[in-house]
């Protein structure tokens, strides 16, 4: 009976340790964690330049090469819809480090004025191999505000993971975002991620992203933060640091703080 008891005092402490190593490698592989809400903040905003121009900004191009990816452009002007089609290979001069598949359509509000609404839908779209799903909506507060707010999109990546998450977001720019200097946005994004987490982005209103990196097809804010927070159970949160660093022209570096305190480029 004492051996028997002794084993299971083995057994014990064996399970007990290999879950203990199971739960420290959860909550320590953080450098994977802060590369996921990376690829999830630029997935969202990759495509804001697409959302942010007007139903006359499409309606008067002649080319398409200003637009990231150079996708097709099909404009309905009796419906006030926009197709953008990345299945269709264009010349392009841009970098092409970027992949997009399928289409986004924008549907525009029958009349323009200062409260005008406007939604981006995604069609089997994806970016760089990430599949996104949902509507983003738009509205125009003022002649140079507009407000976002999305409940909520999916984007998936190649390796099946998934985030589910809404959002509230308000963009500063002028009314034309094609000629002018770019736009800054701020607010609020909140889901979960592929662990089952709860998490939360927070873009104080400092996001800065240029209009001439868009037309390049550089798609990194080049300057602004962002505060992620990711639950640990029902009372406790990590936090990320990030901060956007203008190296030169549109090259930018996106350092992260991690929880832990570590300091790791996002994107090398």
């Amino acid at each position: 009976m004492k051996r028997f008891n002794f084993f299971l005092i083995l057994l014990s402490i064996a399970f007990g340790s290999c879950q203990e190593d199971a739960d420290k490698v959860i909550r320590t592989d953080l450098p994977t964690e802060a590369n996921q809400l990376f690829d999830l903040s630029t997935a969202w905003s990759e495509s804001l330049y697409f959302a942010l121009l007007s139903f006359d900004e499409y309606q008067g191009m002649d080319t398409t090469n200003t637009l990231p990816g150079c996708p097709e452009l099909l404009v309905e002007e009796d419906t006030r819809k926009v197709w953008l089609n990345f299945d269709t290979e264009n010349e392009c001069q841009q970098a092409r480090n970027d992949k997009r598949s399928g289409k986004i359509v924008l549907e525009y509000a029958l009349s323009e004025s200062n409260s005008a609404s406007w939604a981006l839908e995604y069609d089997d779209y994806s970016f760089n191999g990430s599949s996104i799903r949902g509507i983003r909506n738009f509205k125009k507060e003022s002649s140079n505000q507009i407000i976002e707010n999305f409940n909520p999109l999916t984007i998936t990546s190649e390796k099946k993971l998934t985030h589910v998450f809404s959002g509230d977001i308000k963009h500063s720019g002028g009314t034309a975002v094609s000629s002018g200097i770019g736009f800054i946005s701020g607010g609020n994004l909140h889901g979960v991620n592929p662990a089952g987490r709860d998490f939360n982005i927070e873009i104080p209103f400092d996001r800065l992203m240029l209009s001439s990196c868009f037309q390049e097809n550089k798609l990194v804010p080049v300057a602004g933060s962002e505060v992620w927070s990711i639950s640990r159970g029902a009372t406790k949160n990590v936090t990320y640091q990030l901060q956007y660093e203008l190296l030169d022209s549109c090259n930018v570096a996106a350092n992260v703080i991690l929880p832990d305190g570590r300091s790791l480029l996002l994107n090398p």
